[in-house]
C-alpha cells in the first residue's frame, strides 16, 4: 500500500492507495494558508508521520513548480508567504519511508499513464481544464519535468498577442490559453455570448458559472453552445501548437471543465483533425481523464511508488 498526499489551495487530501489505484483509506483537512507557511509545514509534517506508518512510500502533489535537482517548491501562486521552499527535505526528515514531492498537475497525469486514460499511450500530454489550465508531459510512461521541474505549464501558451492586460494581471497572465478558457475566462466569454443573443437564458443567470453555461447548451441555448464551440477551438488551437512541438498524438484531458457540455471537447477535436500537421492529425486523439477528483491522490501515492523502487 502506497500512501498519497494531494495539497490545493483549500484542500489537503490524504490517504493509502493500492497498486491497483483504489483508496482503501481517505482523509481531506482545510489547507488553511492564512495560517502562514511555518504553520502549514507543521501540519504537512503531521500527516506524513502519520502516513509513514501505514504505506510503503509516500508522494506528494504540490500546487508549484517542483524542481527535482533541489527539492525545493517555487513560488506557489495560491500560497502567499512560500518563496522558495525544501519541501522535500523538510518532509522526508520525520518520515520513516521514501518520500518526494512533484506538481499537482503532474501527479494527475501519472494517475492516467499508471492507471487511467493513458495506460496504453506511451506519450501523451495531459491537460486539467478548471480555475486555471495546467498540464503535464509524459514521455516514455513517466513525467517530463524539464530542466528546473517547470515543464507542462501548458496554460501558459500565448494565444492572443493582441490583448491587453487586465487589472491586477501581470503580462505573462494576458492572453494566455488559462486567462481565455479557465473558469474565469469562460464566464467572460459566457457573458459575451450571451450579450450576442439576447433571448439567451444566460442572461437570466446572477451568478453565472460553467456549470450554467454546459447545462443551457443541454438545452440547445445557442449563446452557450457557441460559447463552448468557440473556447474548444481555442483549446484545440493550442494543442496544434503543443502536439508540433512535443511529436505527440494523445491528449488526455481531465479538470471540472472538461466534464462541460461535449461540444467543447468534440470541437477541440475537429479542431485537431484540421489544423494539426498532417503527421499528427490523422492519429490526434482527445480522451477524457478516467480519474475526477482523485486525479491527485491516486497520482501522488504511485508517484511515491515509483520513487520507493528506485530509492
Amino acid at each position: 500500500m502506497f500512501a498519497g498526499i494531494d495539497i490545493g489551495g483549500t484542500t489537503i487530501k490524504y490517504g493509502i492507495v493500492a497498486a491497483d489505484g483504489s483508496i482503501a483509506q481517505q482523509t481531506s483537512v482545510p489547507t488553511n494558508p492564512q495560517a502562514g507557511k511555518d504553520a502549514m509545514i507543521e501540519q504537512l509534517q503531521s500527516i506524513v508521520k502519520k502516513l509513514s506508518e501505514q504505506g510503503e512510500s509516500i508522494g506528494v502533489g504540490f500546487p508549484s513548480v517542483v524542481n527535482p535537482k533541489d527539492g525545493c517548491v517555487y513560488h506557489p501562486p495560491n500560497l502567499p508567504g512560500w518563496g522558495i521552499v525544501p519541501l522535500i527535505e523538510l518532509l522526508q526528515s520525520v518520515s520513516s519511508v521514501p518520500l518526494t514531492v512533484d506538481n499537482d498537475a503532474n501527479v494527475a497525469g501519472l494517475a492516467e499513464s499508471e492507471l487511467g486514460a493513458g495506460n496504453d499511450a506511451s506519450h501523451f500530454l495531459y491537460i486539467t481544464l478548471g480555475t486555471g489550465v495546467g498540464g503535464a508531459i509524459i514521455v516514455e510512461n513517466r513525467i517530463f519535468t524539464g530542466e528546473r521541474g517547470g515543464a507542462g505549464e501548458v496554460g501558459h501558451i500565448v494565444m492572443d498577442f493582441n490583448a491587453t492586460t487586465e487589472a491586477g494581471k501581470q503580462l505573462f497572465q494576458t492572453g494566455t490559453l488559462e486567462e481565455i478558457i479557465g473558469r474565469a475566462g469562460l464566464i467572460t466569454m459566457g457573458h459575451l455570448f450571451a450579450a450576442k443573443y439576447p433571448d439567451s437564458t444566460l442572461n437570466n443567470v446572477k451568478d453565472l458559472d460553467v456549470k450554467d453555461i454546459s447545462e443551457a447548451a443541454v438545452r440547445h441555448d445557442v449563446a452557450a453552445l457557441e460559447c463552448l464551440k468557440h473556447a474548444g477551438t481555442v483549446l484545440g488551437l493550442g494543442l496544434c501548437s503543443m502536439l508540433a512541438i512535443l511529436d505527440m498524438r494523445v491528449v488526455v484531458v481531465g479538470g471540472g471543465v472538461s466534464q462541460a457540455h461535449p461540444i467543447f471537447l468534440d470541437t477541440a477535436r475537429n479542431t485537431l483533425k484540421t489544423r494539426a500537421l498532417p503527421t499528427i492529425a490523422s492519429e490526434s486523439d482527445i480522451r477524457a481523464a478516467k480519474f475526477g477528483s482523485t486525479a491527485g491522490l491516486v497520482g501522488a501515492a504511485m508517484l511515491g511508488k515509483i520513487h520507493a523502487e528506485t530509492f
